[in-house]
């Protein structure tokens, strides 16, 4: 997970920023800073419109290929392909004139379309009573968890949730819960994964949960005809790429890149790797997929030495107009 925003740019760093979204949209629920409001969006694309240089990220790597400057250039990205980056993001950047590169998974071909990690937020953070203790048997360990009095989510055990944000301190057990089930369900296998989520659905006696949707082919497909919009690949799954073998990190990079390509006509240049999770592989996997440039998670501003299957991100948080501007101005005087 990128650094917030604000936090970047207190080094003497010169060149590009390649800036990632998630959500566009108001959660009262956001322990991973994913989400950004439309209001907040709004501010953001609207100061960069008037007070930097945004071009789509194909030229930017375009620049890095050909050695060419990289400041003042943005580019702005968006991961996991959400149903509001189509009908919040997309009108917006259409607004205001300015390109974008999307990064789909292809869960909206799943019979599941819900991500992993939006079901477990529902069933731990937000479910009003869960069962007392927890035992799962896994692959090669087992896993046991009490939650004590936090079984049942109080109005100040709520209040204390909806604060939290990933790097603070887990204030009670819920929180403890949620974050030992994250850090076992990241590196699993998807179908390790499965077999958890089903485990955790029958423990919590819960099995429909309102997670925020993805968007389907229709959408992607009209979100690719924009002149200002670029489709790249996210994988098939959404797997941490690091954990798994050269044969499935390519499996699963390809599978996506073709789905995308026969929905939408178009060749697909780039990959964003989830989680920004790669190993010494990775990048060359990327590259004999047919990828041009790939993109992690790892707070850098982008400069013209850096592997153009490995390009830094920096994730944007929710914020207020003031705040992204004070930002964005320490970034551009770095660059003097």
């Amino acid at each position: 997970m990128a650094h917030f925003l604000k936090n970047i740019f207190t080094r003497n760093t010169k060149g590009a920023l390649v800036l990632m979204y998630h959500r566009i949209a108001d959660s009262a629920l956001d322990p991973w800073d994913l989400s950004v409001s439309p209001e907040n969006f709004e501010s953001h694309i609207r100061y960069l419109q008037q007070h930097t240089e945004v071009i789509p990220l194909q030229e930017l790597i375009q620049r890095i290929y050909t050695r060419q400057s990289l400041y003042p250039c943005i580019a702005l990205t968006f991961d996991d392909g959400y149903l509001d980056n189509y009908t919040q993001a997309k009108p917006l950047l259409e607004k205001y004139t300015l390109p974008a590169t999307f990064f789909f998974t292809t869960k909206f071909q799943s019979n599941d379309k819900a991500y992993w990690w939006d079901e477990l937020e529902q069933m731990i953070l937000v479910q009003s009573v869960l069962p007392e203790k927890l035992s799962l048997t896994l692959a090669e360990t087992s896993f046991s968890f009490a939650l004590g009095e936090a079984r049942v989510l109080t109005t100040s055990l709520e209040k204390e949730i909806r604060a939290w944000r990933y790097g603070k301190p887990l204030y009670n057990a819920r929180l403890r819960l949620f974050h030992d089930l994250w850090s076992i369900l990241k590196p699993a296998s998807i179908t390790d994964q499965q077999t958890i989520l089903q485990a955790l659905r029958s423990w919590s006696g819960n099995t429909i949960f309102h997670t925020p949707p993805v968007m389907n082919e229709y959408q992607i497909r009209d979100l690719s005809r924009s002149p200002l919009l670029e489709i790249g690949a996210h994988t098939a799954n959404h797997p941490a790429l690091g954990f798994l073998p050269p044969d499935a990190q390519r499996a699963e990079m390809q599978q996506s890149k073709n789905i995308l390509e026969q929905i939408t006509g178009k060749v697909v240049t780039g990959i964003a790797y989830p989680y920004g999770s790669l190993n010494k592989d990775t990048p060359v996997i990327a590259q004999v997929s047919g990828f041009q440039y790939a993109v992690s998670t790892h707070a850098q501003v982008v400069s013209a030495r850096m592997s153009i299957y490995d390009i830094p991100r920096i994730q944007v948080t929710n914020q207020a107009p003031e705040a992204f501007s004070i930002s964005i101005q320490r970034w551009q005087r770095n660059q003097v």
